[in-house]
């Protein structure tokens, strides 16, 4: 009888090493990349060269990695130079806010973090804001009615509120585990595809876009690159000849999100 009770404890133990006593994972609402587009090449000559934009977007419900229920509105500024013809760069700057809740929906929580989800601070829920700065040069090409291309570039993100004040309380708790900082540089990459809607985009563009941050801050140790991971945000948007152009994307942090904005090309 003794010798099965050690061995309960111990398979318990493992188990637990396994799959019951994880931290959650957290990242700052900063690290998720804003759904902000790139202007499609209506043709495959030489375009006009300059294009600045807004956009405004939001999440009426949703979920991220160990939050749920969140709500937010925001939006962004870009503008956009085209040269030698298939060649651009973009900056924009973008910010939202809103209000979460802390959850576990990526892997089971250990009882410290459950036991802390059922008390009156877990249910709460909690204000965020972030602002970002993205800089990004990259290449695009029409061939037919397909169009593709890629970039990299860098994403800058400020990250405050309720929110942010929270996961740091709880990190210092060793609740959770969360090495991010408020204030961060990512590397980023993006691609595209998609398709033009009749000759020359008569009828508009459709295309697929996505945008990832690189850092080791974003792991929680099951990255396959040595640690490092990512957070990214994609969608797809339908671009009107008139400039406007609206969407919906997917990111890390929030399931979904909903997009109108209006681009001028000079």
């Amino acid at each position: 009888m003794k010798s099965k009770l050690i061995v309960f404890l111990l398979l318990s133990i493992v188990v637990c090493l396994l799959v019951g006593c994880n931290k959650p994972f957290m990242q700052t609402m900063g690290s998720n990349p804003m759904p902000i587009y790139h202007e499609p090449r209506w043709s495959g000559e030489q375009q006009k060269s300059f294009a600045v934009g807004v956009d405004l977007f939001g999440t009426p419900y949703g979920m991220g990695q160990n939050v749920d229920e969140v709500h937010s509105v925001g939006g962004d500024l870009f503008a956009q130079y085209r040269f030698l013809d298939v060649f651009f760069v973009q900056a924009a700057f973008a910010g939202n806010g809103g209000t979460l809740k802390f959850d576990c929906n990526d892997s089971p929580c250990w009882n410290k973090y459950n036991n802390w989800l059922d008390s009156k601070e877990g249910e709460d829920s909690y204000s965020f804001w972030s602002l970002q700065e993205q800089v990004m040069l990259g290449t695009d090409f029409k061939i037919g009615f397909v169009q593709f291309g890629f970039g990299g570039g860098i994403l800058l993100s400020q990250s405050n509120g309720d929110y942010e004040d929270k996961r740091k309380d709880l990190v210092e708790r060793g609740v959770i585990d969360s090495p991010a900082d408020n204030n961060e540089i990512f590397p980023m990459a993006g691609i595209w595809y998609g398709f033009s809607l009749g000759k020359g985009g008569r009828y508009g563009v459709i295309k697929n876009e996505m945008r990832m941050v690189y850092s080791d801050n974003l792991s929680n140790g099951g990255s396959i690159v040595q640690g490092v991971g990512t957070a990214m945000s994609a969608g797809v948007v339908y671009y009107h000849p008139s400039g406007f152009h609206g969407g919906l994307s997917t990111s890390t942090q929030e399931l979904f999100s909903i997009s109108l904005g209006k681009t001028f090309s000079f």
